[in-house]
């Protein structure tokens, strides 16, 4: 994207060459701190589900999605280990 965004900026588009630059920034940053692989290791959720939990939040708010998703999986993750903690699913199951 580097070559683009130069070559844009020489041809005399420089709106696109610096949207291309801060696009490739975004990018850059994305991929470096928020791998799934990362940041599964800080919350303790395997990475697949990491990645789902963020593609679904950036699919549904954006990128402030990209933050929200995880969360979310966080929460819901610590509601259903509670309810498996507390017998709630064995009830649950159990009833005939």
């Amino acid at each position: 994207m580097i070559p683009w965004a130069i070559i844009s900026a020489v041809n005399g588009d420089l709106n696109l060459g610096i949207a291309l630059f801060v696009l490739y920034v975004i990018v850059l940053v994305v991929h470096q701190i928020l791998e799934p692989r990362i940041v599964s290791g800080h919350i303790g959720v395997h990475p697949i589900f990491t990645l789902i939990a963020m593609y679904t939040g950036f699919r549904i708010s954006g990128l402030i999605g990209l933050f929200i998703g995880p969360i979310v999986l966080i929460i819901l993750q610590n509601i259903f280990e509670t309810m498996i903690d507390n017998g709630i699913v064995k009830t649950i199951l159990d009833r005939k």
